[in-house]
């Protein structure tokens, strides 16, 4: 059985259980993410479902019963949901951390009014903060009407219609930056988790990148980069500004390419594709180059989007230069200590 048919028996299985418990409470079940794109890998891939019922009252049923039966079919199907989710192993002071970001959380259990689908905003108060100023509603939710596959009951996807704020954007170039960063000071305490989080990074900067530049969002990883290469190979043209001088953008004629080394995508593509096999040859050291080289890509594609979107925002661009600075101060006080 290949990962695809694996995690289809699963989900199907974790869709008609609960639906026959609350067929009556249920309003749909809607997957997104790297099983409704056919990229699932089993051991490092986790999934992401959005359960809503229609009553807020049944909410915390609903919810013990999902955990119930989501781990009997993990153990059933042997998809090793343990290993990629930050959930079932309360013991675990990393997962537990992730659990609380909400970081490979499995699925969350949705009243009617915790959600506005039209506008694409989260409502429900103890995720409100992180919406607001952390997670890009607009790409999740863009995600969601792109990619995503109703599991059970009513097609919500038609009704999304999410636009995305400069704000929305620049957080959905940041999420990246910040799981890199993190993966980076964890990789000698948890290295297993820090180079899964140093993948996802990776890979994930590659969809936040097209959905800065008003990109289609959800076709998968593959073709996410294949486009963002396209772009690469395109020069940026002389323009002189309104004061008659010449832009900073690094040399202007800049050579993203260079600085991106987008062979790194390919490695993080691979790496994901193939876990069991690659992930086995890193030990500390090599997991400890690769979250840092995650956050050297991370921060490039950042700023190649910055420069690509928009020639004339001077002082975010200031920013992300200034940022990049700091990325290398980091990585060499790190690697002056630890070395």
């Amino acid at each position: 059985m290949d990962d695809q048919q694996r995690v289809k028996k699963f989900l199907d299985e974790f869709s008609r259980k609960l639906a026959e418990k609350f067929e009556e409470e249920l309003d749909f079940i809607l997957l997104f993410g790297s099983a409704s794109r056919g990229e699932w890998k089993r051991g490092i891939s986790d999934v992401d479902l959005i359960i809503q019922v229609k009553r807020a009252d049944v909410i915390k049923n609903v919810k013990k019963y999902a955990d119930q039966i989501f781990w009997e079919l993990d153990e059933k199907y042997e998809t090793k949901f343990r290993e990629a989710c930050s959930v079932g192993d309360e013991k675990d002071i990393i997962k537990g951390i992730l659990k609380k970001t909400k970081l490979y959380v499995p699925y969350e259990v949705f009243g009617p009014q915790d959600i506005d689908w039209v506008s694409g905003e989260i409502k429900r108060k103890d995720l409100l903060l992180g919406a607001k100023l952390v997670a890009s509603q607009a790409m999740l939710f863009k995600k969601m009407k792109s990619e995503g596959k109703i599991l059970w009951g009513r097609d919500i996807r038609k009704v999304i219609q999410a636009e995305a704020s400069w704000w929305e954007k620049i957080k959905a170039i940041l999420i990246p930056y910040h799981l890199s960063m993190a993966s980076l000071f964890g990789a000698l305490l948890a290295p297993k988790i820090s180079l899964k989080m140093a993948d996802k990074a990776a890979l994930y900067s590659l969809e936040s990148t097209l959905f800065f530049l008003d990109k289609p969002i959800g076709g998968g990883i593959k073709k996410a980069a294949k486009e963002i290469e396209k772009g690469m190979k395109e020069r940026i043209k002389y323009k002189r500004n309104i004061f008659g001088a010449m832009e900073i953008d690094l040399a202007l004629n800049f050579d993203y390419q260079k600085l991106l080394n987008f062979n790194f995508a390919s490695e993080a593509i691979k790496l994901k594709h193939n876990w069991p096999e690659e992930s086995k040859d890193f030990n500390r050291w090599k997991t400890l180059k690769f979250c840092w080289r995650s956050l050297f890509f991370v921060n490039a594609m950042n700023l190649y989007a910055v420069w690509k979107a928009d020639r004339h925002r001077l002082i975010l661009k200031a920013l992300f230069i200034l940022r990049t600075i700091l990325v290398f101060l980091v990585i060499w006080l790190y690697f002056h200590y630890f070395r």
